[in-house]
């Protein structure tokens, strides 16, 4: 209030300031505004009867204001607005402030809230996430694509052998006939356990939900490898091979007697070897690298001995070909892959539950197992050839 005015000036102004407001939709600040001056009014020591008329019927209009609501005050929608509305509310300041050659900061906090809700570290928030994980590649799953897939429903898988075979004999009329008594042997093949497990923590899994299904995929195709590189490799402690059962590459009658032997001659001498057995072949697995060198052999004149821009190279002597990383390089396997049996006590299965310390530490462990046994049957033994590839061409190739 200026000390230049009367009292009765002030009513005045006062009572301008609320025809004014109340001509619009009144704020809250407008009210506040008003009763500063209302509170300026009464603090008056000396006052007459008119202003303390003028004092109550200001202090009605502003408890029917209060009474009615207050029109919201609009946010500004750019650093821009908030600036000018800071500008208009402290005017009278920046003129005083101007005069005496200074300058004034404008508080645009209030009214302008730039505060970014969430918790951003680094550049999550200046970058799209794709959705899913890069993952690193794992091998694709073949072997068991070929070999004689079943279920089992006991811990182990006991089969009939026969050790020795039925024989028969030519004889003469009234001739004595022999006797051809097979005999027979029982065999077990234990089941076996794959399992993996990893910790992950609980506000991971709620925070990221695709987390959850990456890990148990990821999991999943953990098992799936390993169950795969054991059909092949075996496992210690786990299930057989079929490398572990079977026969090593025989040359035989092809010894020394192929010229520039190459692996297609080594693959057609073992599909030979095999059927000598009584057993025919199916598949012949072999490293990616060996493929490839396989289909890039060329005659002595420069053609390729594969046409491989003509004709389907995925076979070789009439056989399908299973290239793996499974497969060790410079090796292969030739065989009637359905004599590799394959049983499955427990399919893939995933658990989530609590380990050790993993409730006081807010974490969780996700498991994934499978249950089963792989065998090749002692008499079947001879349905798969493997060798060195190098080995089995030195095998060949003609004695200088």
């Amino acid at each position: 209030m200026s000390e230049n005015l009367t009292p009765e000036q002030v009513v005045e102004q006062i009572n301008a300031k609320f025809n004014e407001t109340l001509a619009t939709m009144p704020t809250k600040s407008d009210l506040d505004g008003l009763k500063n001056d209302v509170d300026a009014l009464k603090g008056l020591e000396a006052k007459s009867q008119e202003i303390e008329k003028a004092i109550a019927r200001f202090e009605g209009k502003m408890e029917a204001m209060a009474e009615k609501g207050f029109k919201t005050e609009r946010a500004p929608r750019s650093m821009g607005e908030a600036i000018s509305q800071a500008y208009v509310a402290n005017i009278d300041k920046i003129k005083e402030t101007a005069e005496k050659g200074g300058m004034m900061t404008l508080e645009t906090k209030a009214l302008f809230d730039t505060t970014i809700n969430g918790d951003y570290t680094g550049n999550v928030a200046l970058s799209t996430l794709e959705p899913g994980v890069s993952k690193i590649a794992r091998p694709v799953i073949k072997i068991r694509d070929i070999v004689n897939m079943g279920t089992t429903a006991s811990k182990f898988v006991t089969y009939i052998s026969q050790s020795v075979q039925t024989s028969s004999e030519w004889v003469n009329e009234a001739g004595e006939k022999i006797s051809g008594q097979p005999s027979y042997e029982e065999i077990s093949e234990e089941v076996k356990k794959i399992a993996g497990t990893v910790k992950v923590s609980k506000e991971m899994l709620a925070d990221l939900a695709f987390v959850q299904s990456e890990i148990n995929s990821d999991l999943m195709a953990s098992i799936d490898q390993s169950i795969e590189d054991a059909l092949l490799n075996g496992a210690v402690g786990g299930i057989n091979g079929i490398l572990t059962n079977s026969v090593t590459f025989s040359a035989g009658t092809f010894a020394g007697t192929v010229v520039t032997p190459n692996i297609s001659d080594v693959i057609r001498v073992a599909i030979a070897q095999i059927q000598n057995a009584n057993f025919e072949p199916t598949h012949v697995v072999l490293n990616p690298e060996d493929v490839a060198a396989m289909q890039l052999t060329k005659s002595s004149t420069g053609e390729y001995t594969y046409p491989m821009f003509l004709l389907d190279v995925n076979r070789v002597a009439n056989l399908s070909v299973v290239s793996t990383t499974n497969m060790t390089a410079g090796t292969f396997l030739v065989g009637d892959f359905t004599k590799s049996n394959v049983r499955m006590r427990e399919a893939m299965n995933v658990q989530v539950g609590y380990v050790n310390d993993d409730f006081q530490r807010n974490m969780v462990t996700i498991l994934a197992e499978a249950r089963l046994v792989q065998y090749v049957k002692a008499n079947d033994y001879p349905a798969f050839v493997d060798g060195v590839v190098a080995t089995a061409i030195a095998a060949l190739d003609v004695a200088p």
